[in-house]
């Protein structure tokens, strides 16, 4: 049997075991809400001392459990496949290390940008500077590869149009 089929069956699985734990976790809400007179859902969270938070929890906590194995599943999948496709195509391999080169390039690009000061948050906390260095970061290199892919469209267009 190809992988792809195994695949297909897989996902078909994993998807109706979720298409059940939503539909009896929505349900159960409902019920759950009309048991303690909560009008929106978000106030079942608000008292973490409460028997409804406890009832709650336990119906989010299966949906969850599931989201968190299909994300490593999808992770150890993905890996699998880029190495396994990279290890029979060499050349595949020395483009995959100039792009991860480059971008690391920029994220370092970023770190050097960013400023790092301690940053008070919403909640009383304090952001370290160290924290504060990477989110700059992070922003940083969001911009500078978004206007490369922004100069790229205009190059492809302009291209285009002189063809």
């Amino acid at each position: 049997m190809k992988i792809s089929k195994i695949l297909s069956y897989v996902i078909l699985v994993v998807g109706a075991i979720g298409a059940v734990l939503l539909f009896l976790m929505g349900k159960n809400f409902t019920t759950i809400m009309d048991n303690y007179g909560i009008t929106e859902a978000k106030d079942l969270v608000k008292d973490t001392s409460s028997s409804a938070y406890a009832e709650a929890t336990s119906l989010v906590s299966p949906m969850y459990n599931l989201t968190l194995i299909i994300f490593v599943i999808i992770i150890i999948a993905t890996l699998i496949a880029v190495f396994s496709a990279l290890l029979k195509n060499p050349a595949g391999l020395k483009k995959a290390g100039i792009g991860i080169i480059a971008f690391l390039v920029i994220v370092g690009i970023g770190f050097v940008l960013a400023d790092g000061s301690a940053m008070p948050m919403k909640d009383g906390e304090e952001l370290s500077a160290s924290g504060s260095k990477w989110v700059g970061a992070g922003i940083y290199a969001f911009y500078i590869l978004a206007f490369i892919a922004v100069g790229l469209m205009i190059l492809s267009g302009v291209k285009k149009l002189i063809k």
